[in-house]
């Protein structure tokens, strides 16, 4: 389907991913996040809305013209991303961004809940550590998707 596309190190949209309008989950504030569109164009202007609490000069799109333009949003929420390619087809996508570790001062750190289905297979044989609401614990998913509960009783 013909829309825009979004690709962050921790979630990757793909062309079928697509829709005129769309919203895609899984994304991570602090990471930088790639746009592109399906099919592709020769003319674009994109256009963005952000959270509230969210810096317009942090969060901002690095082109409103380029055809794979970059953001890193800077806070959890909803960014809506909107572009018009050969001044005559509009698609828009919703990103929902996620704040997941926040480091405190008594050098511990908070993990934010995450669906499990928000969290991406990690690739290899690497896994990813995380505060499920699925499973209202802290988990790991290894690469084929698998979610195990992490037990703490034992360390």
């Amino acid at each position: 389907m013909a829309g825009i596309t979004a690709t962050s190190v921790t979630e990757t949209m793909l062309s079928g991913d697509t829709a005129a309008d769309n919203t895609h989950a899984g994304y991570l504030s602090g990471e930088m996040i790639t746009l592109g569109t399906s099919p592709s164009g020769t003319s674009y202007s994109w256009g963005q809305s952000i959270p509230s609490g969210s810096s317009p000069t942090r969060s901002a799109l690095s082109s409103t013209t380029a055809a794979a333009p970059t953001f890193t949003p800077d806070v959890a929420g909803q960014y809506v991303l909107t572009c018009l390619v050969d001044g005559s087809t509009t698609y828009a996508l919703r990103i929902s961004v996620t704040e997941v570790a926040t480091l405190t001062m008594s050098e511990a750190f908070r993990l934010q809940p995450v669906a499990d289905s928000a969290v991406s297979n990690p690739a290899g044989a690497t896994l990813v550590l995380y505060n499920s609401s699925t499973q209202g614990a802290l988990v790991v998913k290894n690469s084929s998707g698998t979610v195990s509960t992490v037990n703490l009783t034992a360390v």
